[in-house]
């Protein structure tokens, strides 16, 4: 088979994703074929630095949302309030006389005289 510049060009232009562009070696072109691996999977070292899930751990890590436990789930799979765990919020009897606010105003001066 003899190579030609119009040849290799044709094959190079249907084959254009999976090849590069032909270069000289001994006298003959050649196509390169080079294709670049792309794993789905990340690398042990890369899984590492990632921020752990309930998908990465194994089976009794349970990552939450932040909440409290205000009771326990039985073997049944009920949810039981346990009354201690609760959150008791305490409020004054007068809140119009009260001197403290909830909210910071925004123009409340940053210095503390």
């Amino acid at each position: 088979m003899t190579f030609t510049t119009s040849n290799i060009m044709s094959k190079f232009l249907t084959n254009m994703h999976s090849t590069t562009l032909p270069f000289l070696n001994n006298n003959f072109y050649v196509l390169s074929t080079q294709r670049r691996f792309m794993s789905k999977f990340l690398s042990k070292s890369a899984t590492k630095r990632l921020p752990l899930t309930s998908k990465r751990a194994r089976k009794g890590y349970y990552k939450g949302t932040g909440a409290r436990k205000e009771g326990k789930i039985t073997s049944l799979g009920r949810f039981i309030v346990d009354p201690t765990k609760r959150m008791n919020l305490i409020v004054p009897e007068n809140l119009e006389t009260f001197k403290l606010k909830p909210y910071i105003a925004r123009k409340f001066p940053n210095s503390q005289e």
